[in-house]
């Protein structure tokens, strides 16, 4: 049975559904480079502050994004031969705002830390999961619209949500 987001989003025009895909992605990506991040740091936790850990996070989202705006400046230039008008600059910005979001909940969490409840590393491990959890809840929901088997759809999203895992494991791994 769909969901009432579900059926607005049936419910937008095409360019938008593609529009808010696009921001998905983005969103993933993201996540899966702060995976990257919080590991590197949650296996050095004792020589990082929390204030360098927030700015590594931030630091790492917002660079992205910036990353992203530039890269489409540069790449529609080249192929259009013109500037990005500002309907397509809303576009670009829309869809990349969501590498901006997979970074608040670790930000939380690690500022949470100072409060003295739990440790820099606590955070960052809560961080990693969080994020993780976010992978397989994004391919759960996603799939449900498309997968009748229960099974199925949770063996997809473990999947999917694995290479968050392999990237944790990865990093550890090299020791970085």
């Amino acid at each position: 049975m769909p969901t009432s987001r579900s059926r607005q989003l049936d419910e937008l025009p095409p360019t938008m559904r593609e529009h808010i895909a696009e921001n998905m992605k983005e969103r993933i990506y993201s996540t899966i480079t702060l995976l990257a991040v919080i590991a590197a740091h949650w296996q050095t936790a004792n020589h990082h502050s929390v204030k360098g850990t927030v700015l590594s996070i931030i630091g790492a989202a917002v660079a992205l994004w910036l990353a992203t705006l530039v890269s489409e400046r540069m790449s529609y230039r080249a192929v259009h031969g013109k500037a990005v008008s500002n309907a397509d600059y809303r576009k670009i910005a829309f869809t990349s705002s969501g590498l901006l979001a997979p970074a608040i909940i670790p930000t939380l969490l690690v500022l949470l830390s100072l409060t003295g409840w739990f440790s820099l590393q606590y955070a960052l491990m809560a961080s990693m999961i969080a994020l993780l959890l976010s992978l397989f809840f994004l391919s759960f929901t996603a799939g449900r619209k498309i997968y009748k088997s229960t099974g199925r759809l949770l063996i997809v999203s473990l999947l999917e949500m694995s290479v968050g895992v392999g990237v944790i494991a990865l990093k550890l791994a090299i020791g970085e």
